[in-house]
């Protein structure tokens, strides 16, 4: 679990996700995000908090929480390479840099489980969270048209996990 007080701004935690927080990322999934094709449903949820190769954390602040990210960590011929599954911030708490937070936690947890490489897929007119990306060294790696639905398209990015470009915390 680790705290952060931003400057004149109210203290959050973060710590992993548990089953009995499903309901309160679903709520979450629901104020983030318009579509049902870019949310996460109950059992989705709940297979990737039990997931060992799955890192969930979440912010909290007051005792509520107010965002969450995962990351998965995944082999292929004996090469490991991680994805970052998910970030969301609730409407309302958004702009304390807690997304920034939450993302560079699972960026770090992936690295430290030996990934080389981090993939990632944001929706093309998410420009608030793609500018974060490009911040923490993701490199635009193709467009994926109606990736998340008919005339919803997306974009895959990559950042090496080794990179000498250290994320900003």
């Amino acid at each position: 679990m680790v705290t952060y007080k931003p400057h004149d701004r109210p203290a959050f935690r973060l710590r992993p996700a548990e089953a009995k927080d499903v309901a309160s990322l679903l709520e979450l999934e629901t104020s983030c995000f318009a579509r049902s094709e870019e949310m996460f449903n109950r059992r989705q949820l709940q297979r990737l908090i039990a997931n060992p190769r799955a890192i969930v954390a979440v912010a909290e602040r007051k005792g509520v929480v107010v965002g969450w990210a995962a990351g998965l960590l995944r082999r292929y011929r004996q090469r490991h390479s991680g994805r970052l599954y998910a970030v969301a911030v609730h409407p309302d708490a958004q702009g304390k840099r807690i997304g920034h937070k939450l993302t560079n936690h699972i960026l770090r947890a992936l690295t430290a489980r030996g990934a080389r490489r981090i993939f990632l897929e944001v929706h093309a007119a998410n420009q608030k969270a793609i500018n974060l990306y490009h911040k923490l060294g993701f490199i635009d790696q193709g467009y994926l048209a109606n990736y998340y639905g008919s005339h919803h398209h997306g974009i895959r990015m990559m950042r090496p996990a080794t990179t000498t470009q250290r994320p900003k915390s």
